[in-house]
């Protein structure tokens, strides 16, 4: 393998592991894209298609972690069917908006679909701010599944 090629990888790797921690970057699949990039140029041979394969599972459940944690801690705070599509639709939203945008659109919508469930401004509040530590939560498993990407990558390729 080229040393270009190893750059590439390992920038791949530091940029998704800054992405699963600042939101707006897709940190586990650059991580993921890294593996690739090393499968393709190595023809499969240090990392077969079934590993392929079982990394990119990971990497879709890593890369939902986040929306699914604050769904969760949303959920767990009492919000209810508006409050759980308000935290959703906000962050999914917020991506677009920068690194605080997720932080700030799941917030938001779950304060307004839980004021539109009729919760009352406090209970509302606490709602929307579980679900800001749900997504900090995700990113921190995003972060250990992405660690986790990497370990599977350099035993794949040292075993």
């Amino acid at each position: 393998m080229t040393i270009l090629i190893s750059i590439i990888i390992a920038i791949l790797f530091i940029v998704g592991l800054l992405g699963t921690i600042l939101p707006g970057l897709p940190g586990v699949g650059l991580v993921y894209a890294g593996i690739l990039v090393y499968a393709f140029t190595d023809g499969f041979v240090a990392i077969n298609q079934s590993t392929v394969v079982y990394l990119g599972i990971l990497t879709v459940i890593a890369s939902l972690a986040q929306y699914f944690g604050s769904l969760w801690a949303t959920k767990s705070a009492g919000g209810k069917k508006k409050a759980l599509i308000g935290t959703f639709v906000g962050a999914l939203l917020g991506t677009f908006a920068g690194p605080a945008g997720i932080f700030l659109g799941a917030f938001l919508g779950a304060l307004l679909g839980a004021l539109m469930e009729g919760s009352t401004p406090d209970a509302a509040a606490r709602v929307a701010l579980q679900s800001v530590i749900g997504i900090i939560s995700g990113s921190i498993i995003q972060f250990f599944l992405a660690i986790v990407l990497i370990i599977a990558f350099l035993v794949a390729i040292f075993a």
